[in-house]
């Protein structure tokens, strides 16, 4: 018993890209999957990640998703946005003249470095972008702390590490 296996366009360019960003991962020295897209048959998902002073901000455009079907999760140091791209419900495929509009799951996984602090995240939607903002942790200030000065007992200076005999 044989089966057929529809053949994906969307797969082969994912392929694509990720021989792609192995190839400069490992010229360049680009560690790890700080880069994955999502299952073979998913719509690639195009970001833009940069940070602030006081956060990182993540741009994803989702054109076309419910604000209330995007699934945004936070899981060691891994965002990871899931969504659908619903097509036009009134336009069946063989209705289509020309159809370069991607619809379908779309999901994308990105490493955030160490001072992403992912329990803050926030996310909102705005004009076909989610965008998402993870405060980086602030690094420990030093404090400066007052330590007492005791008097030695005589007036003698006292040696440090010195034992003490008592005759």
């Amino acid at each position: 018993m044989s089966s057929v296996i529809r053949w994906s366009p969307v797969s082969d360019l994912m392929s694509l890209h990720s021989a792609m960003d192995r190839l400069f991962g490992d010229t360049f020295g680009v560690s790890g999957p700080s880069r994955t897209v999502g299952a073979a048959g998913e719509g690639y998902l195009p970001l833009d990640i940069y940070q602030t002073e006081n956060e990182w901000v993540i741009r994803a455009a989702v054109p076309g998703v419910d604000p209330n079907a995007v699934e945004v999760t936070f899981d060691g140091g891994q965002i990871t946005i899931k969504g659908e791209i619903k097509p036009p419900a009134d336009a069946r495929p063989e209705q289509f003249w020309l159809r370069e509009i991607f619809a379908g799951k779309v999901s994308r996984q990105v490493t955030l470095p160490d001072d992403a602090v992912g329990e803050q995240a926030k996310a909102q939607f705005a004009n076909g972008l989610l965008i998402l903002t993870v405060p980086k942790a602030q690094p420990a200030k030093p404090k400066s702390v007052k330590i007492p000065v005791e008097a030695g007992g005589n007036g003698q200076p006292t040696q440090l590490g010195a034992v003490s005999q008592k005759k």
